[in-house]
């Protein structure tokens, strides 16, 4: 069976689901229409819905119908007998309808609710149109279901277990980036950057290292006690630079998107495949998927001190509690568990 994937290269989740794919015997091919357009273009797209609906219009009328061209000359060249999406990839109803007629199964896996991604207007019509959608939020799945999407499950798609492998840091890059609690992350400019910024000033008093952009800088004076602990990055950080600080670091705070209702960050799974626990804002559906294994979960920021001290003063608990983390994701969540898991629902 042959998989056509259309993710975006610049996460890694192509990478995950392709290995897990082959690992069932799949032969897959992955599609970026991002590779095909120019730069400023995508940056527009992000950015036009902000004006009125008929630029909006016009624009849509120019640059969809050139991606979903790109999208179908792809599928005609490989024929596939299945299409991995990721959200949206600016699919238009009539494409998705064109993969269904040649016979091809339609699975979305949702990164983002439809309620809140104002790029593509289609993406909730794409989903009555799929054979199945995997939400890694019940919540999102709970809506889908009320709006008569029936063929929804609640998963994740696994995680990297390439970062299993990972080379350990080296003396000097120990040395550089050693600390207590480590977190890596954009800074919003509406009031999500103050949330953010307020959960990690709950780790202030720890040797913590916050590294982000420039949007983290108008929320710090709210929280100077974070600002010496704050490290600006000039530009995205590498996949192999995470690994190597994550590793250098004792645990990772993971917070939890506020338009992520009830699901699992990714990053948990991320954290626990890398080496480094992670102190995790808790979520409904943690009780679910992590159940029977002991996650480092923070119930309310006044408790984020406390959680952090248990495991920061205890190594053979903190050594403990990752490895039972990493044994139990190897078990229920590396990419040809899950994908096999999901398929089975087709």
């Amino acid at each position: 069976m042959k998989i056509l994937l259309l993710i975006p290269s610049f996460y890694t989740l192509h990478k995950t689901i392709a290995s897990g794919f082959k690992r069932l015997g799949f032969t897959v091919y992955h599609h970026d229409y991002r590779n095909y357009i120019n730069k400023w273009q995508n940056q527009m797209n992000t950015q036009i819905f902000r004006l009125p609906y008929r630029y909006r219009e016009k624009w849509e009328t120019y640059f969809l119908p050139q991606i979903n061209k790109k999208h179908r000359e792809i599928f005609d060249q490989q024929k596939p007998d299945m299409v991995f999406i990721y959200n949206n990839e600016m699919l238009l109803p009539e494409t998705i309808n064109y993969f269904k007629k040649n016979s091809a199964k339609i699975l979305f896996i949702m990164g983002d609710s439809p309620y809140f991604t104002p790029t593509n207007r289609y993406y909730m019509h794409l989903l009555f149109l799929a054979d199945l959608i995997i939400s890694p939020d019940s919540f999102w799945a709970d809506q889908l279901k009320l709006l008569g999407i029936k063929n929804v499950v609640v998963d994740f798609p696994g995680f990297d277990e390439s970062l299993m492998e990972f080379r350990e840091p080296t003396d000097s890059e120990r040395k550089d980036y050693t600390c207590e609690v480590l977190f890596v992350g954009t800074g919003y400019a509406d009031t999500w950057g103050y949330k953010r910024t307020l959960f990690l000033s709950k780790f202030a008093q720890f040797d913590t290292r916050v590294y982000g952009n420039n949007k983290w800088l108008r929320w710090l004076e709210f929280f100077p006690e974070l600002k010496p602990k704050f490290y600006l990055l000039k530009d995205r950080m590498s996949l192999e630079q995470l690994v190597i600080m994550s590793k250098s670091a004792k645990v990772y705070t993971v917070d939890a998107n506020p338009a992520i209702l009830n699901g699992v960050h990714l990053r948990v799974f991320d954290c626990i495949a890398m080496g480094v626990l992670p102190l995790v804002e808790y979520r409904k559906d943690h009780d679910t998927f992590f159940q029977g294994v002991d996650l480092p979960i923070i119930h309310t920021y006044d408790e984020a001190r406390y959680v952090a001290q248990k495991y920061l003063e205890n190594d053979n608990l903190r050594e403990r509690t990752l490895q039972e983390l990493q044994q139990f994701v190897k078990t229920k969540f590396t990419a040809d568990v899950v994908l096999k898991r999901i398929l089975e629902k087709l």
